[in-house]
């Protein structure tokens, strides 16, 4: 477990901006078909608070930090997905240890701007270990304006300077599919953070990944 001791020297908070930072360049054309965002969903939230999906390693691995709860909102069912990347430095580590410090760091950060917790939801490291962020019964923090029933996943890195690992990107897709399937997300709800804001998030080697995906009908098998 690793706590944040000497964390704020690092100027963590300037260290997320290409995940929040605003682009005025034009973005590339996102393959993925954006449907309406206004419908309210009519089903129930399932079991969001029944624990884990299997093999995703809890928060209790990498903080003892909890969530403040006046500062977050509880969630809406679920239904649709943002994938993101952490936008600081580059991230190629496979060490368990290493991604757990990079996840405090993304939390410090956060609480740095007043969220209540980390803003995602999970986190998927080099390797492919998908780590518990924020818990699923608080809205999340990473979409300005519209994170209501809307499930964060963020690849650890920087995808505008480096590309993902391929045992990274195979965990996403599954990852992705298994959740799609768990909360009846079609595939026209699943999303990156720039088709939904003004951004370089997930960074242009994550966002090309992602477009030839959905072309490719790779997660349309998941929930149609």
């Amino acid at each position: 477990m690793l706590g944040a001791s000497g964390l704020s020297a690092l100027g963590i908070a300037a260290l997320l901006g290409g995940c929040a930072t605003s682009s005025n360049a034009e973005l590339p054309d996102v393959a993925w078909p954006n449907g309406p965002l206004t419908r309210k969903p009519t089903r129930p939230m399932p079991d969001a608070g029944a624990g884990l999906p299997g093999g995703v390693i809890p928060r209790s691995r990498w903080t003892r930090a909890q969530p403040v709860p006046t500062l977050m909102d509880r969630a809406q069912p679920y239904y649709r997905i943002t994938v993101h990347h952490d936008g600081m430095d580059a991230f190629a580590s496979t060490d368990e240890e290493a991604a757990a410090r990079r996840l405090e760091r993304i939390r410090v950060a956060h609480r740095s701007r007043n969220f209540g917790d980390i803003g995602y939801h999970y986190l998927i490291d080099p390797a492919g270990r998908i780590w518990q962020g924020r818990p699923l019964e608080w809205q999340g923090a990473h979409v300005k304006a519209t994170n209501q029933g809307n499930l964060g996943i963020c690849m650890l890195g920087n995808y505008m300077i480096q590309r993902p690992s391929d045992t990274q990107v195979a965990a996403l897709d599954r990852f992705v599919a298994t959740q799609m399937q768990r909360y009846r997300v079609p595939v026209s709800k699943v999303y990156t953070h720039r088709e939904l804001g003004p951004t370089v998030c997930p960074g242009d080697n994550l966002q090309a990944y992602m477009a030839r995906t959905r072309r490719a009908g790779a997660l349309s098998h998941a929930y149609a």
